[in-house]
């Protein structure tokens, strides 16, 4: 038993430190699939989607679908549109965040947090710094050849997922999916994604529309 236990414990010395074999391969495997997913996103400097996504308890039932319009730019500028079942808008220069829902005619501002284990999508603007201080990182090559998709779990013990997945076909990113504590997933599909092309910067600026209510939580 001892020996059996010792043979599948071997280890080598890494400085003055000793790390078992399988825990060695293992922090080779992340750093690997970091510096790989860091290459893929580095291709994209900005990017434009339209986006299906579904919410889905843990049994798999469906609790919501929506349809939305992705518009980012590197380093912070992102816009998420909301168009059905209902619509909704969150922009930001890397600055300021603007919610705006026009059903309630109310505008939310609040300070921009680059925490990407708090917003997911985010990541898209990630670098591989970022990404391996804040995931372990595996990497799966799709039988097509084609498709590689990415595993990612948050080192910090307060994210708002425990898993999440980035499924690439080359360079171009096609589905996100990310569950919670509760086993809650959440699944989006990017189709006429559009990569690398001018976008103006008043895209990530808002303008508030008169009369709705302000919300200003920057003052906090």
């Amino acid at each position: 038993m001892v020996f059996v236990l010792l043979t599948t414990l071997s280890r080598v010395a890494v400085g003055q430190a000793i790390v078992p074999v399988n825990a060695s391969a293992a922090i080779s495997a992340n750093t690997a699939a970091v510096a790989q997913l860091e290459t893929i996103l580095a291709a994209t400097t900005s990017l434009s989607a339209n986006v299906e996504q579904l919410l889905m308890d843990q049994d798999g039932r469906e609790l919501q679908e929506t349809k939305a319009q992705l518009v980012m730019q590197k380093p912070q500028s992102f816009y998420w549109a909301t168009t059905a079942p209902y619509e909704e808008l969150m922009v930001t220069d890397g600055n300021v965040i603007w919610r705006y829902e026009p059903d309630l005619e109310q505008v939310t501002l609040q300070s921009f947090d680059s925490d990407i284990n708090r917003t997911p999508v985010m990541l898209l603007n990630g670098d591989a710094h970022t990404i391996g201080e804040a995931y372990t990182v595996s990497a799966t090559t799709m039988t097509d050849q084609v498709h590689t998709r990415f595993i990612l779990l948050p080192k910090n013990p307060g994210s708002l997922f425990d898993r999440l997945s980035l499924t690439f076909n080359g360079v171009v990113l096609e589905e996100m999916q990310f569950e919670d504590s509760l086993g809650q997933q959440t699944s989006l599909t990017f189709s006429q994604a559009l990569r690398n092309q001018m976008v103006d910067s008043s895209k990530f600026q808002f303008v508030i529309p008169a009369g709705v209510d302000v919300i200003d939580n920057m003052r906090e």
